[in-house]
Formats: C-alpha cells, sequence, structure tokens
C-alpha cells in the first residue's frame, strides 16, 4: 500500500468540503484527483500532505502502511509540487533544488559532495543540465515547473503530491510536460497523486482516477473505465462532450421524444437500471447519455434503432474529426463527431438533413440525474 485516507471529513465553517472520503493508492501507483472547483480535490490532497486538518472523528491517513495523520508536515516525509512553482526567486536553479536537503537536521544531512552529485543527477533528470546558475526569472513556465518537480524529489519523498501542476501553463506545453511526467513516473514509479480539473489530463497520465463531486468521491478506476462505464449521472456528464436527452423506457423499448429502439440492442452498455426495467411494460422516466462519436449519420432511419431526424446547422472541420452541430425536428440542439471521409461522402453541409442513429446509449434512473443540467438536446 502506497497511500490510504478513510473516512475523511473536512468542512469550513458550514461548508461541507469532504464527506466521508476514502482513498487507497497503491505503491508506485499514479493517482488522479479529478473533478470540478469546489469538488474537494485540493482539500483531500493537502489533508494528506498535513497541510490541513480533517475533523474531530475522522479516519487515519496511512504512508506505506503506517499512519501519519498525527505527524507534522515534515515528518511525513511528501514531496509537493504546487501550481505556481513557489520557487526561490532569489536563488539559482541548483540552490532551488538543493534546498529540501541543505536545511535538514545535521545528522541526517549529506555531504556538499553529495548534494551536488544529486542535484546534477536531478537535473540531468529533468533535462536542464545546463541551467544550474540560472535563476527562476530566467526559465520558461514549463522549465520552472520541472525544476519544482526536481526540488520534491531531492529530498526522497515517500509521496509525490501535485496541485494542479501544468494549471499556470500554456496549452502546447501542457501537453508536453504530461507526457514527460507520466515517462518519468514510469522510470521511478514513485507513489504519486495528483489534483485536475482537466479531463483530458488526468486520463492521459494517471493509473487510475478518482473523480469527485461536492465533497464525495463518485467513481475510482482505470481511464478507460471511468470514461466507458460511468457509474453515475456525473461521471457521464463530467468526462467529455455528451448529449443528454429526457427519455423512458416502456416495454421493452428506449424512447427519446417520439423516437425509440429496442431495448435489447443496448444491454451491452452494462446499466443496471435498464438491465432491470426494460422488458418492464411501466413507464420508466430516465436520462438518456449520448456522447459526440457514437451517433451513425444516415439518410435513412433504421428499424430497431432510435432514429433522431435533424438538420445541419455548423460544420467546423478543422482538426482530426469534424465536428457537427445539428438541430432536431423538436428544435433541440445535438452534436456529433465524424470523419472527413464521412462528411465527404455524406455531403454534410449547414442545411442538409440526416437520421442521427445512437450507437451507444447510457441510461439512468430520471431521479439520479436531477442536479445534471443538460448540455445538450432535452425532448
Amino acid at each position: 500500500m502506497g497511500v490510504e485516507v478513510k473516512n475523511i471529513t473536512k468542512s469550513f465553517g458550514g461548508f461541507k468540503a469532504l464527506d466521508n472520503v476514502s482513498l487507497r493508492v497503491e505503491e508506485g501507483e499514479l493517482v488522479a484527483l479529478l473533478g470540478p472547483s469546489g469538488s474537494g480535490k485540493t482539500t483531500l490532497l493537502r489533508i494528506i500532505a498535513g497541510l490541513e486538518t480533517p475533523d474531530p472523528g475522522s479516519g487515519p491517513v496511512y504512508f506505506h502502511g503506517i499512519r501519519v495523520d498525527k505527524q507534522k508536515v515534515s515528518e511525513r516525509g511528501v514531496g509537493f509540487v504546487f501550481q505556481h512553482y513557489a520557487l526561490f526567486r532569489h536563488m539559482t536553479v541548483f540552490d532551488n533544488i538543493a534546498f529540501g536537503m541543505t536545511v535538514k537536521p545535521r545528522r541526517e544531512r549529506l555531504s556538499k559532495e553529495k548534494i551536488k552529485e544529486k542535484v546534477h543527477a536531478l537535473l540531468h533528470m529533468i533535462q536542464l543540465d545546463n541551467y544550474a546558475e540560472r535563476y527562476p526569472s530566467q526559465l520558461s513556465g514549463g522549465q520552472r515547473q520541472r525544476v519544482a518537480l526536481a526540488r520534491a524529489l531531492a529530498v526522497e519523498p515517500r509521496a509525490l503530491l501535485l496541485d494542479e501542476p501544468f494549471g499556470a501553463l500554456d496549452a502546447k506545453v501542457r501537453v508536453e510536460l504530461r507526457a514527460w511526467l507520466r515517462r518519468l513516473h514510469d522510470e521511478i514509479h514513485l507513489t504519486s497523486v495528483f489534483v485536475t480539473h482537466d479531463q483530458d489530463e488526468a486520463l492521459e497520465l494517471a493509473d487510475r482516477v478518482a473523480v469527485m463531486n461536492c465533497g464525495r468521491i463518485e467513481q475510482v478506476g482505470a481511464p478507460d473505465e471511468v470514461f466507458h462505464t460511468p457509474k453515475t449521472p456525473f461521471v457521464m456528464n463530467f468526462l467529455g462532450q455528451v448529449n443528454q436527452f429526457r427519455g423512458r423506457l416502456e416495454s421493452g423499448r428506449v424512447w427519446v421524444g417520439n423516437h425509440s429502439g429496442k431495448a435489447s440492442q443496448y444491454e451491452d452498455n452494462n446499466q443496471p437500471d435498464l438491465s432491470a426495467n426494460a422488458s418492464s411494460s411501466k413507464l420508466n422516466p430516465v436520462t438518456v447519455f449520448i456522447r459526440p462519436h457514437e451517433f451513425d449519420i444516415s439518410t435513412q432511419p433504421k428499424t430497431e434503432r432510435c432514429s433522431i431526424p435533424a438538420t445541419v446547422v455548423r460544420v467546423r472541420s478543422a482538426g482530426n474529426v469534424v465536428h457537427v452541430e445539428m438541430v432536431t425536428d423538436a428544435g433541440e440542439t445535438l452534436n456529433a463527431e465524424t470523419s472527413h471521409q464521412e462528411r465527404s461522402e455524406l455531403k454534410i453541409e449547414p442545411g442538409s438533413h440526416f437520421y442521427m442513429i445512437p450507437r451507444n446509449l447510457r441510461i439512468f434512473a430520471a431521479e439520479e440525474s436531477r442536479d445534471i443540467p443538460n448540455q445538450a438536446a432535452s425532448f
């Protein structure tokens, strides 16, 4: 076991930032805490680090099986990387990286030669060998964040904690740096937890993702699992673009407005409410989610699948896929994605009419989705 928290609750006045949260991070694992602002992810990270104290009665925090929630920050052995670098501006890159080693008690401190060797090894690891004598003001944002990471690693932490580590960087640098961090983690296998609100960042970097909402963990799983098999409407809605419809299950069919398909066509989605209610003659209100890339675009309806007639409003073709904005016959917006080849073959242009046929549906009981705002169509 790397890091474990059990039944953690944290309130700030009348606001409950964390509500009985438990999480286990295996040794050598990289876990992302993903969620919107106010979901509790940074509070949880700071409690792991010892920078915040949970409410009385909360459960313990463990590092590698050792209870640490009664220990000071300096005793926990964590490396912490902040969003805005927090480098010492008056110190060189070398001195910033060496800082944690030089302030250790004398009996634990390495010799000057050993510190020098270690700093240069870290500079090589972060690919800044020739930057030892520069100051933070002479570095780019990506370089500063790599120095901050090296400084955190210099003290040989038991766990590495990163709070929005790429949030202050521009988009291109973020992509480059997270790919670099993933390669670095594969080399050193240090137990790591990082906070982000960026879905792409979490799904690309992490071994597992903990999706947080309103102080609770909604789902924990591998990136493919949380994206393709969401357990709650919030997870479905938060991860990636999605079309959301109010629908119903009735007599073995899924209805979206006046359009329906056989529920058996979608049973492989492993939605518990679908398998339980699809064969019933009772009308069951549901919320139907369809991702933009999960539509087939056809000039003709299909008999056993829900076929939604729609008119193209806008086409955006820059990039690897074509984004198509449509309006249904009910006057609601629908978003789809297709290939450049299919756009050319079907002549998908503003004003053209098609049937939108979902290959995949994810269905939740309507009451589960009451607090999830519609992102697209609502019949």
